[in-house]
Parts: C-alpha cells; sequence; structure tokens
C-alpha cells in the first residue's frame, strides 16, 4: 500500500517560492580587513554590507587583556547593529543603540575575557592550544537597517589590568563603558577587603565576579550573577579567597540616574493622567543626553588575620570578666570588718533574727527602741542595705487591709489596737499572725497619716480639704499598706511576663534575620543590609561578626546584675528586715532590668546579622521595654501599692511597638498627627495620675475637682504638692517640644525619636529622683554616687558614638554607605561597637544606681520617708 502524501496549500508554495527568490536576489558583500590595534577606524554598515576585521597582536603586546570600542552615528533599536567578538574561548555579541534602565546609548565599550580565565577542565585537549597563534580576535560587524550608519571601531589593551595590595588604582568609568579589573591572589593570602571611594556624586555600582568568562558588564548580567553594590562616595566588601579560588574581576559601571542610590525621585507636577488618558498620548521617548561619568580609587587591604579575631574578641571578654571578679572581690571584701562598716548592712532587723546578725552589735530590741524614740534627722546617714522584707511564696491580692484612698483621706481607728501593737513587737509565727499583724501595722501608719494631714491643714490656715482627701504630706507609710508578698507577687510577674514575651518575640526575629542573610548570600546583593562595609569583619556565615559579638556586654552585665539581685533577695531571707523601716523593696522589677538588658543583648546581636529597614524595631523593642520598666521602677520605690500591673505596663510597650511599626513602614502627616494627639494626651493624662498619686480617674467629677485644685494658685493658696508640680510641669514642656518637633520635622526614622522620647523620660525621672531625695534631706550611699558618677562616664561616650554612628537604616544603602568608617579600637571595632559596649556599662552603672540609692534609708521609719 502506498503511503499517502500531504501537498502544501497552494498559497503558502508560492510564498515560499517568492521568498527564496528574493533571497537569491539579494547580495550582501562580506568585507574581510584586517585591523591595528591602538587605532580608529571608520566604517559605513548597512543591510548589504558586513564587516569581518581580524586584530592581530605583536608577540609583546598579548601580554594584556582587550579592551573593544564601538561607536555608531544613529540607528533603532528594533533593527540594531550587531557586533560579535570571536576568540578562540568563544564568541560575545553586543548591539547598538542599546537600552540600559531610562537611557538608550549608542556607543559601548567591552573588555574581552582573558584566554586563561577559562576553565582548566573546559580544554579537552582536541585542539592544540598554540593552533591559534598569536593571541587576536575578530571582530563581526552587520545590521539588518537598509540605511547606512558610520561606525567607528577600534581596540586597545588594558594596561591597569591588575589591581595590586595596598595600591590605589584611579578608574574613570562613563555611562556604557564599564571598567573592569583583575586582582590574583598572593600566596598564602586567605581573604582582602575591597575598598571604593570618590569624590563626585554620580551613581555607580562596583561588583565583583570570579575570574571565568564571560564577563558580566552589563546591569542585567551583574543584578543576577555578582556579589554588588550601589557607591557614591564609598563603598567596601571582603572577599574570601574560599569564593573566588582564582582571583576575581571588579566590574565598576555608571548608573544612568540617581534613583539606585538616593531613592526614588518625587514626582513631577505634569498632568499625566489627562496626556495619557484623554489625548492618548505616547510617553516620550528617552532622551539621548551626554553619558554620564565617575571617577573611583579602587584600593585592596589586607583582611584581619586569625590571631587578629582572637585577639578583638578575648580583650573585650577580658573587660567584661573583670566586672565579674570586681563583683566577687567586692562580695570577699565584705570578710573584712573595716570594709563591712563601709558598706555593710545595719537596718532594724525582724524580731525573730538574733541580735548577733546585725552589724552595729546591738541588740534588737536596743536598736528598735532608738530609732523608734529618736526624732527624725535632716541627713538620713544610715548604712543600711536596700533589701526585701518578703519570704513569702503567695499572690494573692485579698488581704489587702484597706483601700489606697481610705488611707491617704484617713478612717476611724482603733487606739486600744494602736497602743497593743506598740507594746509588743512583731513577731510573724504563722500564716493567721501575719495577717493580724499586717492589719495591725497598717492601721497604726494610717494614724499617723491623718495625724500628719491634720496638722498640716491646721498649718495651712484654712483648713480646707485637699483634692482627692489628699494629705498635704505623704509618707511612704500611707503608700505601703498592701502585704509585702502580695507586693512581692506583682513585682515578680514583671519577670515571668519579660520572659514569656521576649521568648514569643525572639524566635521568629531569629527565623526572620536569617532568612534575610541566606538570601544575601544567595544574591549576593549587599544593598540588602546595612553594614559598615570598612569595618565588618566575616566570620563563617556572618557577614558582621563583630557587630554581632560587640553585643556580649549586654548579655554579660545583664546577668551579673541578676546574679547581685539574687544575692540580695537571699541575704533577705536569711536576715528578715522589720517591715515598718525602709523603702519596700521587691526585686522582681529589678530583675527584669537585667532580663531585659540580656534580651537587648539577643535581639541586637540578631539584627545586626542584616539589619535593614525592616527589621530596626527588633533593636530596639526592648531598649524600649527597659526605658518603661526603670521609670516603672523609679516610681515604685514611693508608691508601692499603686504601681503599674504587669499586664497593663507590657500593654503599653505592645502599643508602642504598634505604633514603631506604623511610624517605620507608613508614617506621614496622619500618622504624626495622630501620634503627637496620643502624646500629649498620655503625658498629660499620666502627669495627673501622678500628681494625685493614682487617685485621678478619666471622668467628669475627678477632671473638675482636678481643675479645682490646680486653679488653687491664682486663688492665692498655694499647690498642694509645689516640688511635684514644677518637675511634672518640666516633663511636660519637654514632651511637648518632643511632639511638636516630630509634627513639623516628621522623620522618617520614628523608631529613633520613639526611642530619643522614652530615654529623655527615663534620665528625667531620675534627676527628679535624686533632686527630690536631696531636697528632703536624703543622702544616698557613697557608693550609690559611685556609680552614678561611672554611669556618666559611661553614658557620655556612648551617645557620642551612637549620635556618630557607621551607618543609617533609614537612608538609601548607598548614602548609609557615605557613614562607613574604618574600625577605631584594635582594628576589629567600630564606634557603633564602642556604643554597644560603653552603653552596657552604663545601663549596668545605672541599674546599680536604682539598686542602691535607697540604701540610706533600711534603718528609717516608713512614717518618716517623702512619697515624691
Amino acid at each position: 500500500m502506498r503511503p499517502s502524501t500531504r501537498l502544501p496549500p497552494l498559497p503558502l508554495l508560492l510564498l515560499l517560492l517568492a521568498g527564496t527568490a528574493s533571497t537569491q536576489d539579494q547580495s550582501i558583500s562580506v568585507i574581510y580587513k584586517q585591523l591595528s590595534f591602538e587605532e580608529s577606524y571608520e566604517l559605513v554598515v548597512n543591510a548589504s554590507v558586513e564587516y569581518i576585521l581580524p586584530f592581530v597582536p605583536s608577540p609583546n603586546q598579548a601580554l594584556w587583556p582587550i579592551r573593544v570600542k564601538v561607536s555608531t552615528s544613529h540607528g533603532d533599536i528594533a533593527r540594531p547593529l550587531l557586533i560579535t567578538a570571536r576568540r578562540r574561548i568563544g564568541a560575545t555579541t553586543w548591539q547598538l543603540p542599546y537600552r540600559t534602565e531610562s537611557s538608550v546609548l549608542f556607543a559601548l565599550e567591552r573588555t574581552l575575557c582573558p584566554d586563561d580565565a577559562a576553565q582548566p577542565d573546559a580544554l579537552l585537549g582536541d585542539c592544540d592550544d598554540e593552533s591559534y597563534g598569536q593571541k587576536g580576535f575578530s571582530l563581526h560587524i552587520g545590521s539588518s537597517c537598509a540605511s547606512s550608519a558610520t561606525v567607528h571601531v577600534s581596540a586597545t589593551f588594558v594596561r591597569d589590568w591588575y589591581l595590586t595590595l595596598e595600591s590605589p588604582t584611579v578608574v574613570r568609568i562613563v555611562q556604557g563603558a564599564p571598567q573592569v579589573n583583575h586582582y590574583a591572589w598572593l600566596p598564602e593570602q586567605r581573604s582582602v577587603r575591597l575598598v571604593a571611594r570618590a569624590e563626585d556624586d554620580v551613581c555607580a555600582t562596583v561588583a565583583v565576579q570570579n575570574y571565568t568568562c564571560p564577563i558580566c558588564e552589563t546591569l542585567e548580567e551583574i543584578e543576577t550573577s555578582t556579589l554588588r553594590m550601589t557607591v557614591l562616595r564609598s563603598g567596601g566588601m571582603q572577599l574570601s579567597r574560599s569564593l573566588y579560588p582564582r582571583g576575581f574581576y571588579v566590574v565598576s559601571l555608571v548608573r544612568d540616574s540617581e534613583r539606585a542610590c538616593r531613592g526614588d525621585a518625587p514626582e513631577p507636577d505634569e498632568d499625566w493622567l489627562w496626556e495619557r488618558a484623554v489625548l492618548a498620548a505616547e510617553p516620550p521617548l528617552p532622551e539621548r543626553r551626554p553619558p554620564r561619568a565617575k571617577t573611583l580609587t579602587l584600593r585592596v587591604q589586607p583582611a584581619l588575620s586569625m590571631a587578629q579575631y582572637y585577639v578583638g574578641a578575648g580583650v573585650t571578654l577580658a573587660v567584661f570578666a573583670l566586672f565579674y571578679a570586681g563583683f566577687g572581690a567586692l562580695v570577699l571584701a565584705q570578710r573584712l570588718p573595716r570594709w563591712k562598716r563601709l558598706v555593710g548592712p545595719r537596718a532594724v532587723l525582724a524580731a525573730d533574727t538574733r541580735p548577733e546578725d546585725t552589724s552595729s552589735g546591738g541588740g534588737r530590741g536596743e536598736l528598735h527602741s532608738a530609732m523608734s524614740l529618736s526624732p527624725p534627722q535632716r541627713r538620713r546617714d544610715s548604712t543600711a542595705t536596700f533589701d526585701s522584707s518578703d519570704n513569702s511564696n503567695s499572690d494573692s491580692d485579698s488581704e489587702d487591709v484597706r483601700t489606697t484612698s481610705e488611707t491617704l483621706a484617713g478612717g476611724p481607728r482603733s487606739a486600744r489596737t494602736t497602743q497593743a501593737s506598740l507594746a509588743a513587737p512583731a513577731a510573724p509565727a504563722d500564716t493567721q499572725n501575719d495577717v493580724a499583724m499586717t492589719s495591725v501595722e497598717g492601721e497604726i501608719r494610717a494614724d499617723v497619716v491623718e495625724g500628719e494631714r491634720v496638722a498640716a491643714e491646721a498649718a495651712d490656715g484654712a483648713g480646707a480639704a485637699r483634692a482627692f482627701g489628699l494629705p498635704a504630706r505623704l509618707r511612704v507609710a500611707a503608700l505601703a499598706r498592701r502585704r509585702d508578698r502580695t507586693l512581692k507577687a506583682r513585682s515578680d510577674r514583671y519577670l515571668y511576663t519579660l520572659y514569656t514575651v521576649g521568648l514569643f518575640y525572639l524566635l521568629p526575629v531569629v527565623q526572620f534575620v536569617v532568612a534575610f542573610q541566606v538570601i544575601l548570600n544567595v544574591s549576593g546583593s549587599l544593598d540588602l543590609c546595612y553594614y559598615n562595609f570598612l569595618c565588618a569583619h566575616p566570620a563563617g556565615r556572618l557577614s558582621d561578626f563583630n557587630h554581632v559579638f560587640s553585643n556580649a556586654g549586654y548579655l554579660l552585665l545583664g546577668a551579673l546584675f541578676m546574679l547581685q539581685v539574687k544575692r540580695r533577695k537571699m541575704r533577705r531571707k536569711r536576715k528578715p528586715r522589720d517591715e515598718e523601716y525602709g523603702i519596700p523593696a521587691h526585686y522582681g522589677l529589678l530583675s527584669s532590668l537585667g532580663a531585659a538588658m540580656m534580651m537587648v543583648a539577643l535581639l541586637s546581636a540578631t539584627y545586626h546579622i542584616c539589619p535593614n529597614q525592616l527589621n530596626f524595631q527588633f533593636d530596639t523593642a526592648f531598649m524600649y521595654v527597659l526605658s518603661v520598666l526603670s521609670m516603672v521602677k523609679i516610681y515604685q520605690s514611693r508608691h508601692p501599692d499603686i504601681n503599674a500591673r504587669a499586664h497593663a505596663t507590657f500593654g503599653v510597650l505592645a502599643v508602642l511597638i504598634a505604633l514603631v511599626v506604623w511610624g517605620v513602614l507608613g508614617g506621614g502627616p496622619l500618622f504624626w498627627s495622630v501620634f503627637t494627639v496620643v502624646h500629649v494626651f498620655t503625658f498629660l493624662l499620666l502627669s495627673l495620675r501622678i500628681y494625685y498619686v493614682g487617685q485621678f480617674r478619666l471622668d467628669k467629677a475627678a477632671l473638675a475637682e482636678a481643675a479645682r485644685d490646680l486653679a488653687a494658685p491664682a486663688r492665692g493658696r498655694s499647690p498642694l504638692y509645689t516640688p511635684r508640680l514644677i518637675m511634672l510641669l518640666i516633663a511636660n514642656a519637654v514632651n511637648w517640644g518632643f511632639a511638636l518637633y516630630g509634627l513639623f520635622v516628621q522623620s522618617v526614622d520614628f523608631a529613633g525619636h520613639l526611642l530619643n522620647v522614652l530615654l529623655s523620660n527615663t534620665l528625667m525621672h531620675m534627676a527628679f529622683y535624686v533632686t527630690m531625695k536631696l531636697l528632703h534631706g536624703e543622702r544616698p550611699r557613697w557608693y550609690s554616687w559611685t556609680f552614678l558618677a561611672l554611669a556618666s562616664a559611661a553614658w557620655i561616650p556612648a551617645l557620642y558614638f551612637f549620635v556618630s554612628g557607621s551607618t543609617s537604616w533609614s537612608t538609601t544603602p548607598a548614602l548609609s554607605r557615605q557613614r562607613n568608617h574604618e574600625c577605631l579600637m584594635l582594628q576589629f571595632y567600630d564606634s557603633h561597637d564602642l556604643w554597644h559596649m560603653l552603653s552596657a556599662m552604663a545601663l549596668y552603672f545605672s541599674f546599680n544606681v536604682l539598686l542602691t540609692w535607697d540604701d540610706g534609708l533600711s534603718a528609717v521609719k516608713r512614717t518618716d520617708i517623702a512619697v515624691f
């Protein structure tokens, strides 16, 4: 059976015959012409002419790579001029004109891949390596455009091809003419640093490629296959021999605009919608403008050796180990009698403590009687320590004997109970006795406060009732009526809540930034992470080991502070204090400060794995926590019964973090307007709560009562609490200034703005506390002044190094690199590393101030300790 044959349709057959005839009629002239190096030639090219142009160098010229320059007078992107360079290791084709970003270029310069750049295993041995003779190439030029175009062709040698160690190489790059340089590894060399500097502000990209073929010289090729960074004035990267075993190319090219380096330009004011939609106008063609140019200085510098890594890390650990050694030495020194008299406690112990447990040597009864009967001194010169009186595990709030407002306003008292309690010493034997004695002691405190209030109002002249029933003089006894174990449980909740929040916050953060590091390693774009590239030392898969490691100070000193708090707490359990004396010191908040400091270490280290605009809040989140907890701890010292609860405090912190996310990702006029209103209103409400000792509520009656009291000075009466009012007015002025500054400036770095607000309020609160202590005749112990001096000495340089930082995540990567600088210490740490270490020391000393500044009040009755 014959196979069936299907003939093509007649129209298609006629079309094929016509195409064949047309091809036969069209003739293309091929011109073969040998050219010389270092000379320029002019050719006329159209669709009927093609050129084959061999370039053959002399033996002494074959030592250098070849650079080809081709330009045309005009052309069409749809029917371009095609240029093919053929060498023995391959061929490369380009076209003119060509589009790059938003520009159309009519000239190009390309560096041909050196013969020895081919991979050794690519040479199979079937071809004789010397069969090609001298190391030349041939250039094939053709066009599909019928109109003729003038083409200029030249080939030169790249005589500044090699980069040498520690020797600057100046390259001038023009748009469309990238420059390529090569660095070959020295024997035993493992890594180097490449530094690029410029004196102009033209945007450029510097890329690094392995020593192989082909060379990536266009923006499209560079952004998909090389390690690269945008550069304005400065840039740097560290390169390892393990990644570039045969050396590397450095490719420098100019961008056609500043958008990649400076961000998106503002939108033009033209009515593009009318022109596009109504008039159906086509978008304008790219302008043909003079090519942009830039001059770069490239320098290859030696990287740090492993010994320098060990020295940098070891010195840091040794410095912070000295703090542990100093703490241990001070603990051992307390065994010496002379030193013990300087720092040892001399507080009033509980009734069941043996007399010999006190460092004063006298019996408990004698000391208790002396302190009770002696009048209060102007200067509190006690040598007691700041320890907790809690030895209970209860967290119940139900045993409170009276609300705070009833205590402040006064109420019925039992004289018989008061006399019985004064006659019998406190001896908590079991839980029932503990509850009974707590009630009795609360009545004693309330009676004393009531007497002070009546006396103060009588001295005031009119004897009129004060706002919210508050006394003219507040004492800690009136605000410490809750049981100590209740206050302890509330304080401990801060620590447990912080552990929970920190764990759930840290785990996704680690996952997020590790993903960024992986993307950086895979993509090669150094614009993803904001490092100080001039002082960024990689280790393993970490691109910036030193900025991660310098956070060790927060971790070590935070743990040391928690150890100090734990030691004081254990000492207090061994030697319980009389609950009528000293500031109620519960260590949950203090331990939370140390734990938060350790979380700052972990989150800051995680952030510095790949710092950028999306994860900056990771670095600052627990700085907000530290600031807020510090203010809560200061307020808790004199207001133990009305202090904020843990869940409310962390709820406020959650709102702050939400505001930071909104401000960083979508900040604008609406956001800053909302934040300004919230900032001013919140601080004003908080000020009223502080001034009226927690008795103010946001309702109509409370507002009217507060307004009448605040207007009292206009009627000739003095304010209720003048020093407190003055300090709050100052704090409000500062916060309103911050709010107005943020509203008018609208900084991109909202996270930094909020951190400045919180830190300023913390410092003002500390200054207010110290000032009020001095005004009330309280004198901190000498070691508290020492801690305060050390904290100030550490904060000043720390803030200086923070302000003069080495990066800025709120700008573009290229602008951030302009702030990069060389290492300042041990050739390993820069200014931000020094900020990490010095701020860790400053926080540690500041927390010790909070821990010890009320040690001098441990032997002073709470009825004699002022509230402010």
